[in-house]
């Protein structure tokens, strides 16, 4: 590696961990702030409430890297050309392409790190922070579970076994529930392939219901439409459910795949799976937008500029991210194209304007 690429790489990697620390505590912070009342309120141990915040920095810092090497490009950039070093190096024959070549390699790097992270860290922390935050903050029942990638979910005499769960769309597929007497003797069954929740009550669609007559005889009634007004709805379930974040991408494979040959609708993971890829890709992209519009400003970079730009680029492509996955949860959008048109724009963006800097 020559004494170039040595400097390059350092001065981006150190402004790379000081902005990813900054915004770590500034999530932190603002997260402590925000859920702090809940914690008093429910009496939690002021051990739980430290884990659960150690436990979200893993996820924390893997949603900011990308953020973190687009600040660390414009600011490392933006000190350079306001020093005239960049100058000095285009004097002695060096083309923006071959200062450019350290950055994008830093940014590679860091894209395996974010995999990484995802992969082998935050599934294991995120499932911790988010049991006591549901179970011992929010007081809800740790008898359910995602056991054997199904839904289950004890009520008052009511026992429900959701395959597949889809609370944007107030929707469960392949349902499963069991009615109990107060001596929680099982007294009917409902199966279903599909249960929609209207506000007040869920209405059953290609099912069957098994009842309970005598002590050896059993009435069988099938549906192709039944309405109950059930206690529980979506949200009651969706907590139970595991989160992208809380699955490796093997596990989300393999998950994606059951329920797909079950015939269900795996819309919803398909997008969470090619996001999986996706996003930690994203930090290259950031690289070759900050580059761009590094070597676009010239000289008006530095700090307070580089903040403000990489804040301001941060929060639009967050913005069209998030909007594109909706239409892909929705099934508007294909969802390798919801997950992979932001990264797909924004890098030609960057690309476009390296190239419109040279001439």
């Amino acid at each position: 590696m020559s004494v170039l690429s040595r400097y390059m790489s350092r001065e981006v990697i150190k402004i790379v961990l000081v902005s990813l620390a900054g915004l770590a505590v500034i999530y932190l912070v603002i997260d402590f702030i925000d859920r702090i009342d809940n914690f008093l309120r429910a009496r939690v141990a002021f051990r739980l409430v430290i884990e659960y915040f150690l436990f979200k920095i893993p996820f924390i810092v893997q949603q900011g890297i990308p953020m973190s090497v687009l600040m660390g490009t414009l600011v490392t950039l933006g000190l350079l050309a306001r020093t005239n070093e960049l100058t000095a190096m285009r004097a002695a024959g060096v083309s923006p392409f071959r200062y450019s070549i350290p950055i994008v390699l830093v940014a590679c790097l860091w894209s395996f790190g974010d995999f990484a992270l995802a992969e082998y860290v935050v599934p294991f922390m995120s499932t911790r922070a988010n049991r006591i935050w549901n179970v011992q903050v929010n007081r809800r029942p740790a008898e359910g579970g995602f056991s054997q990638e199904r839904i289950w979910y004890r009520g008052d005499q009511l026992l429900y076994n959701i395959r597949v769960l889809h609370p944007r769309r107030r929707m469960a597929e392949g349902i499963t529930i069991y009615f109990f007497d107060e001596d929680f003797h099982l007294v009917k069954r409902l199966e279903a392939r599909k249960g929609l929740w209207d506000g007040t009550g869920w209405t059953f669609t290609d099912g069957f219901l098994l009842g309970r007559a005598n002590e050896s005889d059993y009435t069988v009634e099938t549906f192709q439409e039944l309405r109950l007004e059930l206690p529980q709805r979506p949200s009651d379930f969706q907590y139970l459910a595991k989160s992208p974040e809380e699955m490796t991408w093997g596990e989300l494979s393999q998950y994606v795949g059951k329920i797909r040959r079950e015939g269900y609708d795996a819309t919803r993971y398909l997008v969470d799976l090619d996001t999986k890829i996706a996003f930690p890709c994203t930090s290259l992209v950031m690289a070759l937008l900050g580059i761009g519009v590094a070597l676009y400003q010239g000289k008006r970079g530095g700090i307070a500029t580089g903040v403000a730009v990489s804040v301001a680029l941060a929060f639009v492509y967050v913005m069209v991210f998030h909007f594109l996955l909706s239409l892909g949860y929705t099934g508007k959008l294909p969802p390798v194209l919801a997950a992979w048109i932001p990264n797909a724009f924004f890098g030609l963006t960057g690309l476009f304007l390296i190239a419109l800097a040279r001439h």
